[in-house]
């Protein structure tokens, strides 16, 4: 319908600007959120990172302040200057070993000389050995005192155990505040993975870089401390955080398949990386995106619907308008009804529903005045659609005509109309539409029609093509019964082709006929005849009498030969007959001997007992001969007859 069509387009129209703009809402919003959520990803990156750190930085601060605290023990102070006295050397070890044993994830605690050399070890197999040579010695020396405090020197793997330490040393001073040596320690960094393991995430890795060296001091993969860091975004964007004075200790950044924060560590110029999967550090920026997109296609679909419905309800006066105008057009004006709700309307509805019930009392009358017209015609009426599947229009005269009863018209149906004709007759039918839908002209032609009572109805019809203005192409048959006529025509045609006293063939209808049949091949025997003494029976009993003996001749001749045989009066007293299919002087014989017997048996009451008699000509017709040339041996024949004195035939 084409009002649920305009309401599908306005719909559609509506739905197609609302999903853009929501489109639009959710990519802005998108966008904007995706930022602030990305960016609070890259922020709670740099507090992990800062928070660990800072655990890194604690945990060698207590290992500092432990190995302080050692370094400044009076016991220590006095190793070194009394370190020939066994029993300051064994109150030494004591406190070493004291130290030593209140924690747990110690290597190994000592004191030594600058050389470094041993004065005392945790571990008494490392006393009394030096393990630098003078330079490396040198360069430690340097640097405790240069630091004047505890500090950590890195990480690295222990050669004893082979375990990962924080190797930590602390200057020994003297009374008077010289630094006569240092202590030295070493602690497992199992300890500080335990102070990092409640921080832990599976997905996040992490790890310690000397920014001077680019190597890694400390790593979640042990196998890579010492090893040069090799990823070349990570060290260019140290490198330019080094280059540049930042107040916040931290930076961040995106690889195509991570997040990495990291946080510096000022005074030992290292820095603490976090690394994370993009899909981890940013799964709440798809959370959130697939939340959002949900809501505006909800919101979309109960906008959707709410317009749909809108539209539908707004729509509805069209589809009543539109189906009383689709009832206009099947000719159905019984629901004009349906648009009197409309018409009390002061809006456009209103008008155009009160435009269309005046449209309907205008065809009406135009509808009710056309079928009085088309029912009052005496010409049968059809109309078909091109293919001749659907009847349109047909009046009562056309039923009469075929003999249907009235009663059927309402369930009428072209299969019903075609079961009236013949094969031969429906046919024909066929061949005029087919020449009536190319061709501008009317076609005329006759055709008949059989009714239940056995009657044969002739009809004269009509047949031409018509456009409609909607673009379809109907055919309009129109009949009327000319079997009147064809009555009339059949009498013209019997009496102008009989002899009109004898009944049978006369001459011109005769001479035709017969030789119709020789080029057809239908042979047999050509017999010419006429009655003896004729004229003196004219001349004698009376012209009356003369025609009572033509006439009974004539009947013997019906007597003897078949239907199928032509029978001819020529004039006067002279008979021709075909008949077909004798082609022996036999069986010939046997014919013209009973021909002859029923003439000799004609009595006609006023020749007072005078006999009738003929001469008779017998032709055996095998072979396409005019009638001429067949009447001219008969003839001879018929005249040899007469010279013998009539009341014979002889053949050719």
């Amino acid at each position: 319908m084409k009002s649920k069509r305009i309401s599908l387009k306005i719909a559609a129209m509506v739905g197609t600007v609302e999903i853009i703009a929501m489109t639009a809402l959710f990519l802005i919003i998108n966008h904007s959120l995706t930022k602030v959520l990305e960016n609070k990803a890259m922020s709670d990156m740099n507090i992990i990172a800062r928070d660990r750190a800072q655990v890194v930085e604690s945990y060698i601060m207590g290992c500092c302040d432990f190995l302080t605290g050692y370094s400044r023990s009076p016991t220590i102070r006095e190793g070194f200057t009394k370190r020939d006295d066994p029993i300051a050397r064994n109150k030494l070890h004591e406190v070493t070993r004291s130290y030593a044993s209140g924690r747990s994830d110690t290597e190994g605690l000592y004191i030594a000389k600058w050389d470094t050399f041993v004065l005392d070890h945790s571990n008494p197999k490392s006393v009394n050995i030096t393990f630098r040579n003078k330079e490396n010695a040198k360069i430690l020396e340097e640097t405790i005192k240069s630091k004047g405090k505890a500090f950590c020197s890195g990480i690295e793997r222990a050669p004893v155990s082979k375990k990962m330490v924080i190797p930590v040393y602390a200057p020994v001073f003297d009374e008077n505040k010289n630094a006569i040596g240092f202590a030295g320690g070493a602690f497992f960094t199992d300890a500080l993975e335990k102070k990092l393991a409640p921080f832990s995430d599976n997905n996040i890795g992490y790890s310690v870089i000397d920014t001077n060296t680019n190597e890694y001091i400390f790593n979640k993969d042990s196998q890579l401390v010492g090893q040069k860091c090799t990823d070349p975004l990570l060290l260019e964007n140290l490198q330019n955080f080094k280059s540049r004075e930042n107040k916040s200790k931290t930076v961040s950044f995106r690889s195509a398949e991570s997040v990495i924060s990291c946080y510096f560590m000022d005074d030992k110029n290292w820095a603490f990386v976090v690394e994370d999967s993009n899909e981890n550090a940013f799964g709440i920026v798809r959370s959130v995106r697939t939340i959002l997109a949900a809501i505006c296609i909800f919101i979309t679909v109960i906008l959707l619907l709410f317009f749909g419905f809108s539209v539908e309800y707004t729509m509805h006066p069209i589809r009543d308008i539109n189906k009383q105008i689709e009832n206009f057009k099947a000719r159905d004006y019984s629901h004009s009804d349906i648009i009197n709700k409309y018409l009390s309307r002061d809006d456009e509805f209103g008008a155009i529903a009160n435009a269309v019930k005046e449209l309907h009392g205008v065809l009406e009358n135009q509808h009710q005045l056309f079928f009085e017209l088309l029912e009052a015609q005496t010409v049968g009426t059809l109309v078909t659609d091109l293919e001749d599947a659907n009847i349109i229009l047909v009046n009562k005269m056309a039923l009469k005509l075929w003999g249907i009863p009235p009663e059927k018209k309402a369930t009428l149906t072209m299969n019903d109309i075609k079961s009236r004709f013949d094969e031969e007759e429906t046919e024909k039918i066929a061949n005029v539409r087919a020449l009536a839908k190319i061709s501008k002209e009317e076609i005329v032609y006759e055709t008949s029609v059989m009714h239940d009572n056995g009657k044969k109805i002739h009809l004269l019809s009509h047949a031409k093509c018509a456009n409609l203005s909607n673009g379809d192409r109907v055919i309009i048959f129109s009949f009327i019964d000319i079997s009147a006529q064809k009555k009339l025509e059949a009498n013209l045609v019997v009496l102008s082709e009989t002899d009109s006293l004898t009944q049978i063939c006369n001459r011109r209808s005769g001479e035709y006929k017969v030789k119709k049949a020789v080029i057809e091949g239908k042979y047999g025997m050509f017999c010419l005849f006429d009655a003896n003494k004729f004229k003196s029976i004219n001349d004698g009993y009376g012209h009356s009498a003369g025609d009572k003996v033509l006439i009974e001749i004539a009947n013997c001749m019906k007597k003897t030969f078949r239907d199928s045989d032509i029978l001819i009066r020529l004039g006067g007293d002279e008979f021709v007959v075909l008949a077909q299919g004798i082609e022996s002087q036999k069986i010939g014989t046997q014919v013209l001997d009973r021909f002859m017997n029923n003439i000799s048996n004609i009595n006609i009451p006023e020749l007072n007992g005078h006999k009738i008699s003929i001469s008779l000509g017998a032709v055996l017709v095998s072979d396409n001969e005019d009638f001429p040339q067949m009447y001219s041996k008969a003839d001879s024949l018929m005249y040899e007859c007469k010279q013998r004195g009539g009341n014979a035939y002889k053949f050719y």
